[in-house]
């Protein structure tokens, strides 16, 4: 906690200290509005994708969930996400709202985890390539620690693909946790290791979300593009695609750690190894920030509707 409040200081007093904030204004109020309505459609047309790739794999696994209702619950977590920049909280909120449509558990868990590993290997894949071409390209003097960089993520996504699909570990894991939790929660694990695997003997599913969640990334990628340019933000396209490819792993990571702050902060950084001035960055990412939170706007209704309370997540990824 203390890290994270450190880390929000001094990126207040940086973007004080350093941004022209009647620049960023200025290039706010400049946005076309055509421009703008196409990053919502984007960024709606997202949710819908999104929810679409969850929803297959529910489906793989024996599970009943109708696109709608898996709108829905995506309308929420994404709006929880942006105001709330807390993995737990949005995935939690996720849960608790599959458990009311009466998603097994264990099922529910598997087809997350498996969704978050077939994401993340597709956000590693393309950031991956963005820091190629950006140290080809931009910076080869950097080449050496992209490479390092590379070479680190891919390790730590091994590790994570081989705890979520290697029985072994399970075994072992199973063996060292029994006696210190209760039977019922291991056997909830028992239950979500089957699941997982389960999904090994399914490489058209595998093969289906793989490319759902390509399209995603690159939607998302166009989506900033647009709004660049809306702002007037003139880099080439593949410079720019290869940046955002890099910070949009940087957010996903960022979740997990601290909040928002440190991928938008990335994208800062990687405009700038662009060309692109500090106050057309701080804009160009902050006017993605308010129109992606204005497409999930809708979730905000949602969550109203469904009357979720902090206890219920507590109780409903329990249950």
């Amino acid at each position: 906690m203390a890290a994270r409040v450190m880390l929000i200081l001094v990126a207040a007093y940086a973007l004080w200290r350093w941004v022209d904030w009647t620049r960023v204004r200025d290039a706010l109020l400049s946005m076309s509005p055509i421009p703008l309505a196409v990053a919502v459609a984007l960024a709606s047309a997202d949710r819908v994708l999104m929810a679409a790739k969850w929803r297959q794999l529910v489906r793989a696994a024996g599970g009943s969930l109708r696109l709608a209702d898996a709108t829905n619950i995506y309308y929420q977590t994404c709006f929880t996400d942006l105001v709330f920049p807390n993995v737990v909280a949005s995935e939690g909120l996720r849960v608790y709202l599959g458990r009311r449509l009466g998603i097994p558990l264990a099922l529910l868990l598997g087809s997350m985890a498996i969704e978050r590993m077939v994401a993340a290997a597709v956000a590693i894949v393309l950031a991956a390539g963005g820091l190629l071409y950006l140290a080809a390209a931009v910076e080869p003097q950097m080449r050496r620690l992209f490479l390092e960089i590379i070479g680190v993520t891919a390790l730590v996504a091994a590790l994570g693909v081989l705890a979520i699909w290697w029985t072994p570990l399970h075994r072992v894991a199973g063996r060292a946790v029994r006696e210190r939790i209760s039977p019922r929660v291991f056997q909830l694990l028992k239950k979500l290791s089957a699941a997982l695997v389960s999904y090994r003997a399914q490489p058209r599913t595998l093969a289906i979300n793989l490319v759902l969640a390509v399209a995603e990334n690159l939607l998302q990628i166009v989506n900033f593009y647009i709004i660049g340019r809306a702002l007037g933000v003139r880099v080439p396209m593949l410079p720019f695609f290869a940046a955002i490819a890099v910070t949009a792993l940087v957010r996903r990571l960022a979740m997990h750690v601290e909040g928002r702050g440190l991928g938008e902060g990335a994208a800062v950084v990687m405009f700038a190894l662009l060309g692109v001035q500090k106050d057309a960055a701080v804009a160009l990412t902050f006017a993605h920030y308010a129109l992606w939170l204005l497409a999930s706007l809708p979730g905000a209704y949602f969550l109203l509707r469904s009357g979720v309370r902090l206890s219920d997540l507590r109780t409903g990824t329990s249950s």
